[in-house]
């Protein structure tokens, strides 16, 4: 009996451990302007493990992958601005029977674009797509590219300059995101970024406003940091907002999209500045902190380092009793009132 509960222990293990290999997803293929691309034409190199995620929101590979920065793609491919184009992931292959991504895997998906000769370093990268979670029909974009095979419609902004751009698609599972990665590196959420490469004619003049990737993201982020196991009814999508095409003083002229856009953006960039001067804050003493040191009043430390009860009876006072036969101070059991107090702090729980 206990060999067959070992053996039953050992199955139930390489099953978890196939269900979280089955969990994983690349971007497989792109259609511009109705040609579909074969696997990986366009894309840049995967790594050995094209399927696995990035847990670091830090790393460079972020940007577009393991090695993403360092190899570029076979072909730079033509697309038209304004046009709508397909991205489509894949777990295993581009077949029939592949599961796309694991159905826990639940999580929004988002579409960046920079330009190609920044190699996808400093703040250039824009938002052109997100999809998060639709409150109305609960459902999550890893749902919807689930039950499309893989793919997602995206739409250029028609007003970007021509020229050659990286195209970053990222997928975040957020199965494991009620954790901070910060605080348990085996969880926080998954990132699944690929670039590819395509050359946008057509267009106007817009330069939209750029970020660094990495450096859009933190491990405590609203939308990164996230307990998909709660009750909730809206997800915050994290990053900066998404570009509309007119913001950036193109030809096109602004709209009230373009306008909301702007507020959105610079929201973003108070909210991004805030979280920096908070933890500056929270680092750097106070200039006005130089005070001299406490006066010592043998009351027992408070600090949770300084744990430890000192316990060592106080000395007999003048106002002891005496025995008036041997005029010796008479021993008695001390209040417990005379003792310091020592105030336990638990350790933080994670």
């Amino acid at each position: 009996m206990k060999t067959a509960g070992i053996f039953a222990g050992a199955v139930a293990l390489a099953a978890s451990i196939a269900s979280v290999a089955n969990a994983h997803t690349y971007l497989s293929h792109v259609t511009l302007d109705g040609t579909k691309y074969d696997e990986g034409v366009c894309i840049r190199p995967y790594p050995t493990n094209r399927n696995f995620p990035v847990k670091d929101p830090a790393s460079t590979d972020l940007t577009c992958n393991v090695g993403g920065v360092s190899s570029p793609a076979a072909k730079t491919c033509p697309v038209e601005a304004g046009s709508t184009i397909t991205v489509e992931w894949h777990h295993d292959n581009d077949s029939a029977s592949d599961d796309i991504i694991d159905a826990s895997h639940e999580g929004p998906c988002l579409v960046y674009m920079a330009p190609l000769e920044s190699n996808g370093q400093g703040d250039v990268w824009f938002k052109i797509f997100e999809d998060g979670y639709d409150a109305s029909s609960k459902q999550w974009c890893v749902d919807k590219i689930r039950a499309s095979g893989g793919k997602l419609d995206v739409t250029l902004p028609s007003d970007i300059k021509a020229g050659d751009y990286l195209l970053r698609t990222e997928v975040i599972a957020l199965h494991e995101a009620d954790t901070d990665y910060a605080t348990n590196s085996a969880r926080g959420a998954q990132y699944y970024p690929n670039c590819a490469q395509i050359s946008v004619s057509g267009g106007g003049s817009a330069e939209p406003q750029g970020y660094a990737i990495p450096g859009i993201y933190k491990t405590d982020s609203p939308g990164i940091l996230f307990n998909l196991y709660s009750s909730y009814s809206s997800y915050p999508i994290p990053g900066p907002p998404v570009y509309v095409s007119g913001s950036a003083g193109s030809s096109d002229g602004s709209s009230s999209e373009a306008a909301a856009e702007e507020t959105t953006a610079a929201a973003y960039e108070e909210t991004s500045a805030a979280e920096e001067t908070s933890a500056a804050e929270e680092t750097t003493p106070d200039d006005d902190d130089e005070s001299t040191p406490a006066e010592d009043t043998g009351a027992a430390p408070d600090s949770s380092a300084d744990y430890e009860a000192t316990t060592e009876a106080p000395a007999p006072t003048a106002t002891e009793p005496v025995d008036e036969e041997t005029e010796t101070p008479v021993s008695s059991a001390p209040s417990i009132d005379n003792y310091p107090t020592t105030v336990f702090v638990p350790g933080k729980c994670h």
